[in-house]
């Protein structure tokens, strides 16, 4: 039976970011027969500017040389940059929740895993 990567949210640097600042989130990613897939998707959700929300799966990614092995845990360290996902895309500071998730080579998705809300200062 094969099952699904598991994903968790260990650490958020901030609930709170500043021009400039990147955000850094841990997530601790265990996958049962080791064949998750490079690809870390995340989503960007916001309350007030609209066109700040997207879904990418082309800014993070988990190295290619982390070991594949059954029973595989290991800790991801996601950093967000301002000026690339963070920064808000109105005039005015913004609060966002922050989705990923993962997929391995059978196509089992993890489930989603969301960070609490963090401001984020224009």
């Amino acid at each position: 039976m094969q099952s699904k990567p598991v994903l968790k949210i260990n650490s958020i640097s901030s609930s709170q970011i500043f021009a400039g600042d990147d955000l850094q989130i841990k997530l601790q990613l265990s996958d049962q027969e080791g064949d998750f897939l490079d690809t870390i998707w995340f989503k960007k959700t916001t309350t007030r500017c609209l066109r700040s929300n997207f879904t990418d799966s082309s800014l993070l990614q988990i190295p290619s040389d982390l070991p594949r092995t059954k029973n595989f845990s290991g800790e991801l360290i996601v950093t967000l940059n301002y000026s690339v996902a963070l920064q808000p895309r109105c005039f005015s500071s913004d609060t966002a929740v922050f989705s990923f998730w993962v997929k391995d080579e059978k196509g089992n998705k993890s489930d989603t895993v969301k960070t609490s809300s963090i401001i984020i200062s224009r």
